[in-house]
């Protein structure tokens, strides 16, 4: 047998590929949970104020408690894995599916839930593309409303009659897991596993897509679930940062004190990450600290209602059962501690450790360009982290207050889930950890270490502010020139081989090409939303044409188009499907003249259907500019 050259490297990229394989199976089941995590919030509060035992017993509302969590809950989560995987199509599906499984069994189907409604939004998207322009026209709504009915209805069946009885018999069996580890004082173990995972950024799958639906089970056969407090307790993570603080030097110890109240009322565990990569000796510390507070836990027999989202301590306040919430409180102290005295001596042995890591670009033999790299115009900044909630939207949140206080409003700052990058960004920001998952957007990426406190981030601010004298410089002077010579069509402006998503979805990433492109202000891609909620811009033949309200007539700068293909069509209502949404801007009038202009080249049949297959761009902006 062969045997490669570098068996290091060969190895090490397999260790990539297992490591991406696992976060993107974490990302699938978190992404379930996530966005609905309010709900179980909600249900948390009821239960934790109204039943009988609770702060304020009322035994009306309390009869929410039940049917929150039999049907609400489950159903919630199978349209969310429905709809991530099927549309908003396979999001119902999923809904359907779910009642089967739900009804077949006396068990809450948490783990049912997350298993039909990702089968039901595969199954939809796999029929709407067997019979992708098969369908005569006129018969679209029929096919896509039985198609839809037929499929939730056998998948509702199975669940009834097979899968929900299986499904519970698995989760009684984790059930018991679970209920044997407490009978056996051994849930505190669970921080060996646990811990680990959430350095490498899958914190939110750990929490949310496994802890979480075990959880909310277990709380509700006994009123509270330790399961909630093997991830979101802010202590371990505390004692990390205080004595990075304390101990700390140069950058470790400046970052530290802000890090410190984001970790412990803000929830952000992202925030203590990077010292532990940087240090991973200090991981030791971290499964300690929380070793010792599950213990505790153990011990006086405290749990929470419901999942504490975020990690902090306020959270875990409000989650508290009645006349426990101290016990919580003592819990987050004592991880903190024990974390705090078990890193004294790492840091202080080594106390800059954090200057001594990577934070800028990525290295060149990754394929993604360098952040220093000076020929691009910065127009967009995207911070992305897992979820894209919240690492990300603190360090976009600062970083645009440090445009705003240098005088760069102009530059966009926002946040997203990595492997959500919007089309239009300039520049990505994330964690060392995610490089590689934020290069595969294609974008410039800079890779860091602390959302708070990079010298790389200095050098960026110092590169923006270069670009705004350089363009200050020549502006007046190009401004005529520019205006006139900015094409209708530009490659930029065009994105071939979409995924599905909604209607809104699409204009507002066809209005924000259009913005980032200098074509229009900020604001026209939200006049395009309010048109389209007027009447529909569906011009049929798989043509939508969204374009903007009489009143952004004024943020029409130049005029120009964006186009955006979608291979698998977008529902515009009604069974109307366009595969072609193309955003337009028009100054006065040339609008009208821009519209005639489409209608003619999109009349004849052929050239419709290239430019609704082709992957080339470049046929599409050569075919389209006037």
């Amino acid at each position: 047998m062969h045997k490669p050259k570098n068996t290091y490297l060969y190895y090490s990229d397999i260790n990539d590929q297992m490591k991406e394989k696992i976060q993107r199976f974490g990302r699938a089941l978190s992404a379930m949970v996530m966005p609905n995590i309010g709900a179980f919030i909600a249900w948390g509060l009821i239960t934790a104020i109204f039943i009988p035992g609770g702060w304020w017993p009322n035994e009306n509302i309390s009869t929410m408690v039940g049917p929150m969590l039999k049907y609400l809950l489950p159903t919630l989560i199978a349209f969310t894995a429905g709809k991530n995987v099927g549309g908003y199509r396979g999001g119902v599906a999923g809904a359907v599916a779910a009642m089967g499984v739900i009804i077949g069994t006396d068990t809450p189907m948490f783990l049912g839930a997350m298993i039909m409604g990702p089968i039901a939004g595969w199954c939809v998207k796999r029929f709407d593309r067997l019979v992708e322009g098969k369908v005569g026209a006129g018969f679209e709504m029929l096919v896509d409303n039985f198609s839809l009915g037929i499929i939730a209805m056998l998948l509702a069946i199975a669940g009834y009659l097979v899968i929900g009885h299986a499904v519970s018999w698995i989760t009684g069996a984790l059930s018991a897991g679970v209920n044997w580890m407490l009978a056996h004082k051994l849930n505190p173990l669970l921080a060996v596993l646990v811990d680990p995972a959430k350095v490498l950024f899958l914190n939110n799958a750990v929490n949310h897509g496994i802890m979480t639906p075990l959880g909310i089970q277990q709380a509700a056969e006994m009123g509270q679930s330790m399961l909630f407090l093997v991830d979101p307790n802010p202590g371990p993570g505390l004692g990390i940062l205080l004595a990075c603080w304390a101990f700390g030097k140069g950058s470790t110890k400046q970052s530290a004190p802000g890090a410190v109240v984001i970790q412990l009322l803000g929830g952000i565990h992202e925030i203590y990450f990077p010292y532990v990569l940087a240090r991973p000796i200090l991981l030791l510390a971290v499964m300690l600290g929380n070793i010792c507070a599950l213990s505790f836990f153990t011990l006086v027999d405290f749990g929470l209602v419901a999942p504490a989202s975020p990690g902090s301590l306020i959270s875990i306040i409000l989650m508290s059962p009645k006349g426990k919430t101290l016990l919580g409180i003592l819990g987050v102290l004592i991880g903190t501690a024990v974390s705090f005295l078990l890193a004294w001596p790492m840091v202080k042995s080594r106390p800059d450790f954090q200057g001594e890591s990577e934070s800028a670009p990525l290295p060149q033999d990754t394929g993604s360009p360098s952040p220093a790299t000076p020929g691009t115009i910065i127009r967009k900044i995207v911070f992305a982290c897992d979820a894209g909630m919240g690492s990300s939207a603190l360090g976009a949140t600062r970083f645009k207050a440090r445009l705003m206080k240098a005088g760069l409003q102009d530059i966009k700052c926002t946040n997203a889930a990595v492997g959500d990058i919007p089309a239009d960004a300039s520049l990505v920001i994330c964690q060392n950890e995610l490089a590689d998952r934020a290069a595969a957007s294609g974008k410039e990426v800079l890779a860091i270490t602390n959302f708070l406190s990079d010298p790389a981030l200095d050098a960026l601010l110092a590169r923006l502010q270069a670009q705004k004298t350089g363009v200050s410089a020549s502006a007046e002077a190009d401004a005529a020139e520019q205006k006139t010579a900015l094409q209708l069509l530009t490659e930029e402006n065009v994105l071939t081989g979409l995924p599905v998503e909604s209607k809104e979805d699409a204009i507002l990433r066809a209005g924000r090409l259009l913005e980032a492109a200098g074509y229009v202000e900020e604001g026209y891609a939200a006049a395009m939303l309010e048109r389209e909620r007027t009447a529909t811009t569906y011009m049929g033949m798989g043509v939508a044409i969204p374009h903007g309200t009489a009143e952004a007539k004024a943020k029409v700068l130049h005029s120009g188009i964006a186009v955006l293909q979608y291979p698998e069509g977008v529902d515009f209502g009604g069974g109307d499907k366009a595969r072609l949404v193309i955003g337009i801007a028009g100054v006065g009038d040339e609008h009208l003249d821009i519209l005639a202009k489409l209608a003619g080249v999109l009349e004849d049949p052929d050239t419709l259907n290239l430019l609704s297959e082709t992957p080339d761009s470049r046929i599409i902006c050569g075919t389209l500019n006037p």
